[in-house]
């Protein structure tokens, strides 16, 4: 039984290693990891198999020719004489053999018996751990890999649309109050002399002022003129006092999935666009959304369905002077999912 669990263990290394190499080469891997930490998962498959192929090859050599288990006081034996035959040369004095015979109640053979039997105990245990073990290292892995879809379901992506856009509320309100503290330090007569900016929150001049120029220059166009941007970069424009000004009302290309507005949608005209932005992997996956607008009324959409979507950007400032970019949709067509 040892030796099936051991061979058991590198099998398991080697569908590990089989697995990682199985969603490097079939593609399935973009979907979970950013392109920088992909070639780890390739060196790792086939530093697995190799490692499962050497315990393998070397199986024999690590556990000699004897496959079973030894342990203390296993060569003992209580049902046989012991003769012990003295001999002293150079000695005058007369000599004589000792025999001493043990029947089976004797003190030793029992408790060799009991220790015979604690060993098997220790031996089920263990087979019976390494048999959990394999399990949890197989099954769930197996599972995942067979029924994964690779997206995440409707319900999490709209509980995190709405934790994400509570940020975007909680991050405005620390940058307004960050503005206000440093307009305050620069008119402090007593931290600042002569009422001027404060020292370190002076415009550099060398910049100058944002305009729609420099946009132009940093975001391609199509020849419509549209200018094309992904969602997070809308979204994080949102509260930026510049940036704003020179993008309202620009004309915007841009793909997306879309989903229902629970959040802002009265009347029932808006959708969500959202992308996924992911810093390592689907595990800090986060949908960074902005409200979509309809001139009349919803048309027909297939929820999380990718959309090329064109319309022209606005910021809408609530009432607690926080911003929200909506888009107003121009042209709402199906389209491919993207590669990224």
């Amino acid at each position: 039984m040892k030796r099936i669990f051991e061979i058991l263990s590198m099998v398991t290394l080697l569908v590990w290693g089989a697995m990682f190499l199985y969603f490097f080469f079939s593609g399935r891997i973009n979907d979970l990891l950013t392109e920088n930490f992909r070639p780890w998962v390739l060196l790792a498959g086939f530093g697995l198999i190799g490692l499962g192929l050497f315990n393998l090859i070397n199986l024999d050599k690590s556990t000699g020719a004897c496959s079973h288990d030894h342990t203390h006081g296993d060569h003992t034996h209580c049902d046989h004489d012991h003769d012990h035959a003295h001999d002293h040369k150079g000695c005058d004095h007369e000599h004589h053999h000792h025999d001493h015979k043990h029947d089976e109640s004797c003190d030793h053979g029992k408790a060799h018996h009991e220790h015979h039997d604690h060993s098997h105990d220790h031996d089920d245990s263990s087979a019976s751990s390494l048999a959990f073990a394999l399990a949890v290292l197989l099954i769930p892995l197996l599972t995942a890999a067979k029924f994964s879809s690779e997206k995440f379901s409707k319900e999490y992506t709209q509980k995190w649309v709405e934790i994400e856009h509570q940020m975007q509320r909680i991050r405005q309100r620390q940058a307004a109050e960050s503005q206000k503290s440093v307009a305050a330090a620069s008119e402090n007569p007593y931290t600042n002399p002569g009422g001027t900016a404060a020292e370190g929150q002076k415009a550099d001049p060398t910049w100058g002022e944002f305009t729609l120029e420099d946009l132009k220059k940093m975001v391609p166009q199509t020849s419509s003129g549209d200018f094309l941007l992904d969602v997070p970069q809308i979204y994080y424009t949102a509260g930026d006092q510049e940036l704003m000004k020179v993008m309202e009302g620009i004309s915007v290309d841009t793909t997306a999935q879309v989903i229902e507005d629970t959040i802002e949608n009265s009347p029932a005209k808006r959708l969500r666009a959202y992308r996924l932005l992911i810093d390592c992997c689907a595990a800090d996956a986060r949908p960074l959304s902005i409200p979509i607008d309809f001139a009349e009324s919803l048309p027909e959409y297939k929820e999380m369905g990718w959309y090329k979507l064109v319309g022209r950007l606005h910021f809408h400032k609530s009432a607690d002077s926080e911003y929200t970019p909506i888009l107003q949709i121009k042209s709402f067509q199906p389209t491919p999912e993207p590669a990224d």
